[in-house]
């Protein structure tokens, strides 16, 4: 019922059907953009602890040796 009352309403107009789409299309991506670019900052953070923890010991190692 609620379609039929919509195309009653707008008719056939191709305007209003480009910006209904570009609203589901930014209403849709924005929240994938968002908790993608948070997950990746994470993900580079967790890396970039993990390179300096592996980084740490072996460098107080390489300096035992050379004592």
């Amino acid at each position: 019922m609620i379609p039929v009352l919509l195309l009653l309403l707008h008719g056939d107009d191709a305007a209003m059907e480009l910006s209904y789409f570009w609203a589901a299309v930014l209403l849709a991506l924005t929240p994938v953009l968002i908790l993608g670019g948070i997950g990746i900052w994470l993900a580079r953070k967790m890396w970039k602890e993990r390179r300096e923890a592996n980084a740490e010991p072996n460098a107080e190692r390489g300096m035992r040796n050379a004592e």
